[in-house]
């Protein structure tokens, strides 16, 4: 299957009951950031914000902490998260004290670094998890580094998204053979049952039932550093929005997240820059959201 721009005038997306409250209308948790990638945590709340989730929280380190009511007054402080000598975040002690459960969406990856013995620890609470795990960036190469490998997503019994570029995919599935990215992606998400977002040129979406979308007429500046984040953030934000209508949500509404994310970047007279497109994404999910409601 295909989307570009000629289907965003038929797009729709959840929207939550008029008299529902801020708890349901979605609940995300953003786990993202280091001492040495602060900017990571920043671009992945501005992509949750973006998609008007109800609830957001996130677990960041202190440095970016005493700087999150200048940077996102509306976001709720979850936790810190510790760093290690050489600057990468643990997770594992600040996952003690949360009940994931709270949430129904929880993003990791963007910037945390990379501590293959501290994601051993975060693995049963992960594990236990019931809404959509969306995991990115360095929580990918974590698992590609772990002794469970991409085991882990068998061993996980809920919904879980991916999002690897070309590099980090093969690190997760090195022995996995395709003609093209869709076999790959499709290979991939049925035999890990996960829904998957191979990142490219002309991006794809592919779940565990043998369906794949590919995402043409894609902007060629949201190939750039940053603009992962803010997906990351958008897509956990949109998640957590529909899982909280209790119903269970299609990996076609994920490629439609990363449609919007796209089209946003295309459309953004302003700048190309990651923060610039999230003010659009921001403009146009409110647009989408009037469009349907009139």
């Amino acid at each position: 299957l295909s989307l570009s721009r000629k289907d965003i005038k038929k797009l729709s997306i959840f929207l939550p009951p008029k008299n529902a409250s801020k708890y349901n209308r979605g609940r995300t948790l953003l786990i993202t950031g280091s001492n040495t990638y602060p900017g990571a945590a920043s671009l992945v709340i501005k992509g949750a914000l973006a998609s008007g989730v109800g609830l957001t929280k996130v677990l960041v380190p202190k440095i970016i902490a005493k700087s999150l009511w200048e940077i996102a007054p509306e976001v709720v402080l979850e936790g810190y998260l510790e760093s290690s000598p050489d600057g990468n975040s643990i997770l594992h002690e600040s996952f003690k004290s949360i009940d994931f459960n709270r949430f129904d969406s929880i993003v990791i990856g963007p910037g945390i670094g990379i501590d293959v013995i501290d994601w051993e620890k975060c693995l049963i609470y992960l594990k236990q998890f019931e809404g959509i795990l969306i995991l990115d960036a360095d929580a990918l190469n974590r698992i590609a580094l772990s002794q469970e490998g991409s085991q882990f997503f068998l061993n996980r019994k809920f919904q879980t998204w991916i999002t690897p570029h070309a590099v980090e995919f093969q690190r997760l599935f090195p022995n996995l053979k395709g003609l093209n990215n869709i076999e790959l992606a499709l290979i991939a998400a049925k035999k890990f049952d996960i829904s998957i977002l191979l990142k490219g040129a002309h991006s794809i979406v592919a779940d565990s039932n043998g369906t794949a979308w590919q995402i043409y007429e894609t902007d060629g500046d949201s190939a750039r550093a940053g603009l992962g984040d803010l997906l990351s953030g958008f897509v956990s934000g949109m998640a957590a929005l529909e899982f909280s209508s209790g119903k269970k949500i299609s990996t076609e509404s994920f490629a439609k997240f990363v449609l919007m994310h796209s089209y946003a970047a295309y459309q953004c007279s302003s700048g190309s820059s990651a923060s610039k497109i999230g003010e659009k994404l921001t403009k146009f999910v409110r647009q989408i959201k009037m469009r349907q409601m009139s």
